[in-house]
């Protein structure tokens, strides 16, 4: 079998980089989210190989995706345990529950935004789930910032308000839970 040019300079860039990056991530104390931080490091230089200016140079752009990926799972887990205070004040928690809990709710969460207006559930998923700046989502859907704005007030309202009907909770407990789970990683 016959391994392509960019293959094999991944290989290269690959072994050049990684004790480095993985050495900037050991602070973390958490093998398993260096491990998958670094993971989806390279599976985003692989992604963007072609757009890259000069791949050779990439440890830059490797470790701004594996620190943002570590920054976004650490907020993740912080925003999973201050709700997890919040509903359970008293510590009484089953966890796997609250696990199944997590999931049932946000597989809610993905039903309802697949049942926004499609260019709504576009600008929503571009700044929830990718991080884009509203001038980035503008610039790549060719809508003004303004636009944006207004499907990502209209998108939360809607989430919100089937959140809430759904779970019969109030529009405060909504708001915390959805502070606290619209941005996990």
């Amino acid at each position: 079998m016959i391994t392509s040019t960019k293959e094999q300079s991944f290989k290269v860039i690959y072994q050049e980089t990684f004790e480095k990056l993985r050495r900037t991530l050991r602070s973390l104390n958490n093998s398993e989210l260096i491990h998958d931080a670094l993971q989806e490091a390279y599976l985003k230089l692989w992604i963007k190989w072609d757009e890259l200016e000069d791949p050779k140079n990439c440890l830059p752009f490797l470790y701004f995706y594996a620190r943002t990926y570590a920054l976004k799972r650490l907020a993740r887990d912080i925003r999973r345990d201050l709700l997890e205070s919040e509903l359970f004040p008293d510590g009484n928690i089953a966890h796997a529950g609250l696990e199944l809990e997590f999931k049932e709710f946000h597989a809610q969460m993905d039903r309802v935004i697949n049942r926004l207006p499609e260019k709504r559930r576009e600008v929503y998923r571009l700044f929830k789930e990718e991080g884009l700046s509203y001038k980035s989502i503008a610039e790549r859907l060719q809508i003004s910032s303004k636009t944006v704005d207004s499907h990502l007030t209209k998108a939360s309202k809607a989430i919100k308000i089937e959140i809430c009907a759904v779970y019969e909770i109030t529009s405060k407990a909504i708001t915390l839970i959805f502070l606290l789970t619209a941005f996990a990683v």
